[in-house]
């Protein structure tokens, strides 16, 4: 019998037969997460695509922003993330995670909705979740910032003259 038999702990190879072919699971504290869940925070499982010409760029991409950027968020803690392997797809390359999160309140969720771009957003706990009058004004403005941000981001990439058209149609002057 190997030492880790005799600890209870799984080789290697066991835990590889536990997940899905190619899937890279990282796993944050269950018990942190349990006890957040207690405590009314909400729990969250994000979908995060990437897409690009290169298979490593978007794997690295998806590892940066996901292991480095949403992991240190504040009011957000990891139970899992689940990297799936980058496909090719029609000349480019996709991949995905799954995230499953506990997040402190509604405007965190919102935040977290509108920084990292979730292409699918499951809520699994709680069933109902109440949120105030401010924290309804919060989540509104961060909305607004960012597609304003968004909008100003693509008008400084148009032509003068593109800008100046799509700003008049925009604003119904044509």
């Amino acid at each position: 019998m190997t030492k880790e038999k005799e600890l209870g702990e799984r080789t290697l190879e066991e835990k590889k037969k536990t997940r899905p072919e190619g899937v890279l699971i990282i796993k944050g504290s269950k018990e942190k997460a349990d006890a957040a869940r207690k405590d009314g925070w909400i729990e969250t499982t994000f979908f995060i695509e990437a897409h690009g010409n290169d298979q490593e760029t978007v794997a690295t991409a998806l590892k940066n922003t996901l292991l480095k950027d949403l992991k240190n968020e504040k009011g957000v803690m990891v139970r899992e993330l689940k990297f799936h392997p980058v496909v090719e797809q029609a000349k480019l390359y996709a991949g995905f995670v799954e995230c499953n999160l506990m997040v402190r309140d509604p405007q965190v969720f919102m935040y977290l909705t509108l920084r990292y771009g979730p292409s699918a957003v499951e809520v699994l706990h709680p069933d109902t979740i109440t949120i105030t009058a401010s924290e309804m004004q919060n989540m509104a403005a961060d909305a607004s910032g960012a597609v304003q941000t968004l909008i100003s981001q693509i008008l400084e990439k148009m032509a003068p003259d593109e800008r100046e058209k799509a700003l008049k149609k925009g604003l119904d002057l044509e």
